[in-house]
Formats: structure tokens, C-alpha cells, sequence
């Protein structure tokens, strides 16, 4: 087998501890691997089709969800299936297939090469694996970019600092023969039951259904965001009036404000100067290694 793993930028001691698990768990006479550094955002997307020419029977991201994102793009549609060893902050994709979170583990799941279909969705030509958004939670994932910071509390940061500055935004959302004009606070379009950190908005989303789970919360009053807030770290099932989640495999939202979108994918910030987005899904369309 021939694995190929990109890697995103890490510390000297992550990187040994990678490399020796890799070398504990491969067989060097029936296996190869090879270790590409990504340097900057966008690299893991040309050191994966560097891998495709070198006939990778495996093509592995080691980061979070952004990484995730960059090195499965290459690999929808083809027989080459997507490792994946989580070393990112929140690892939402990762927690969604259950797989471990420490290095060696991870690394096992690998070598086995139990392979799952996933979907895959897609936004005006863009892929995404676990989730995109564009009200409340892409200003917070805009934010915690711009600090430059990770961890738990990075993430906590740059929340208070997205609520601070959300402004809300009057779209037009048409799914199911249903066309409805929102103020959303949150608005999710999720492939997975995991956004992070074991948070989630979408627990019933599943990857291989052909489907899915649009969340999304209006504006409202203090007392429902809070009420949001706490349901959703208890892990209460959403089911005011002001909570929607919808299965649908294909989405229009159109902005009614003169402004532009701010959106993200996969926890990536995505600049877009586009009123109109047209989501969609499609079914089983990558390889992936799974516990």
C-alpha cells in the first residue's frame, strides 16, 4: 500500500510523534508512505494532486477540517480513498466517522483501510464535507481567522466577538417547492452530526443518506438565544418554533440586502461577492477510511 500524508503545519514534536507511529505500524516491505508538508493555506490541494500523479493508493489529511476540505477535493469521484488523522482544533469530520484522536490511533485506522461512501456537498462550485454556513457562525469562523489563535478558547474568543459584531442579513431560502424570506441568526447546511468539539446542531445528519440537514434559528430575542445556547451544549433536542431543521438534497438562498454574503466552508472562511447561492448534494461521491 502506498500512503501518502499531508500534513498541516505543525510543531517538531507532532511531526516525530507522526512519523514514529507511521514507522511502528507500516510494513516497510509491503508498504511506502511518504510525509508532504502543507506551508500555507491552498498548498494541500497541489500536494494532493502530487500525490494522484505518484499513484497514491492513499491520500491522508493530518489537520482539522480545513485540511480535510483542501486534500478531499482531489479525491471526489476517484477510487483513491481519504485517511484521515485529526490534528486540527475542533475535528468535527473526524468526530462524526468516531475516529481517534490520538496520533497512533489514528494511524491504525489507517492500516486497517476500512473503507466508507460519503456525500459530498457542493455550494456554486465549491465542495464541502462537513458543513457550510453563512450567518452567525461564518462571522465567528471569520473571526477566529483574523485572531490568528487556536484551541478551545480561540474559539470562545472569537464567538463573543462574532456576536458583538453580527449584523443579521434578510435572505431568501427555496428548498421542497418552499420559498421563505429569513433573518437567520444561524443558518447550517451540515453533511455531518459533528461541528466541533462535540458540538452539534445536526446530531441525526448522517454522510451517506444523499441528504442534507439544514438548520437555521431567526432573529430572536435574548431569552430564545440563550435557550439555543444551553440546549444545544446540553445536547437537547431544538423544538421551538424558532428552530428549523430540514433533510433536503438541494438548496437556493438568495441575499435581499445590498451587502455580500459572508460565508465559510468546513470552518474556512470563503470570500464570495455573489447574491445567490445554489447548494447541493452529491451521493457517495468519496472513499473513506473509517473505523
Amino acid at each position: 500500500m502506498k500512503v501518502y500524508f499531508i500534513v498541516k503545519p505543525l510543531g517538531g514534536y507532532k511531526l516525530k510523534q507522526l512519523r514514529k507511529s507511521l514507522e511502528k505500524t507500516f510494513d516497510n516491505k509491503k508498504d511506502s508512505f511518504c510525509i508532504f508538508s502543507s506551508t500555507k493555506k491552498g498548498h494541500s490541494i497541489a500536494l494532493t494532486e502530487k500525490a494522484i500523479d505518484e499513484k497514491a493508493d492513499v491520500v491522508v489529511a493530518c489537520g482539522g477540517d480545513g485540511t480535510i476540505n483542501e486534500v478531499a477535493q482531489g479525491l471526489v469521484e476517484t477510487q483513491i480513498p481519504l485517511g484521515i488523522i485529526p490534528l486540527g482544533s475542533g475535528n468535527g469530520i473526524a468526530r462524526h466517522f468516531k475516529i481517534p484522536l490520538e496520533i497512533s490511533k489514528s494511524v491504525q485506522v489507517i492500516k486497517k483501510n476500512k473503507l466508507a461512501k460519503m456525500d459530498v456537498g457542493v455550494v456554486n462550485g465549491h465542495y464541502f464535507f462537513g458543513n457550510m454556513g453563512c450567518a452567525l457562525e461564518s462571522h465567528f469562523i471569520k473571526s477566529y481567522h483574523k485572531n490568528q489563535s487556536h484551541g478551545i478558547w480561540a474559539y470562545i474568543v472569537a464567538f463573543f466577538d462574532a456576536m458583538v459584531s453580527f449584523k443579521y442579513q434578510k435572505i431568501q431560502v427555496e428548498y421542497l417547492d418552499n420559498v421563505r424570506e429569513i433573518s437567520p441568526f444561524i443558518l447550517l447546511v451540515s453533511n455531518a452530526n459533528q461541528q466541533g468539539y462535540d458540538f452539534s446542531l445536526t446530531p441525526k445528519a448522517q454522510s451517506d443518506d444523499g441528504l442534507l440537514d439544514l438548520f437555521w434559528m431567526e432573529n430572536s430575542n435574548v431569552f430564545n438565544k440563550i435557550k439555543f445556547f444551553l440546549y444545544t451544549l446540553l445536547k437537547k433536542k431544538l423544538t421551538a418554533k424558532k428552530f428549523n431543521l430540514i433533510c433536503l438534497s438541494t438548496l437556493k438562498i438568495k441575499l435581499l440586502d445590498q451587502d455580500d454574503f459572508c460565508v465559510q466552508i468546513d470552518g474556512e472562511y470563503l470570500p464570495t461577492t455573489s447574491n445567490q447561492m445554489e447548494i447541493k448534494v452529491l451521493p457517495k461521491k468519496l472513499n473513506v477510511i473509517v473505523p
